[in-house]
């Protein structure tokens, strides 16, 4: 399954999620956690800036 698409099934669970929120639910924690976990996968890049540099023909680390 494709991040994106753990992600919008999170979103649409934690949307529809049962009321009342006790604060001690850790299954709702788990499921911000995972959320948290996942967008900050997608905000990362794919590649390193050294290795971008490497690719777009910097000097490579022989």
């Amino acid at each position: 399954m494709s991040t994106e698409r753990r992600l919008a099934e999170l979103s649409l669970e934690i949307r529809n999620y049962p009321t009342p929120i006790a604060r001690c639910d850790e299954q709702l924690a788990a499921l911000l956690e995972e959320r948290a976990r996942l967008i900050e996968r997608l905000q990362r890049p794919a590649c390193e800036p050294l290795e971008l540099w490497v690719n777009d023909g910097g000097p490579s680390r022989r």
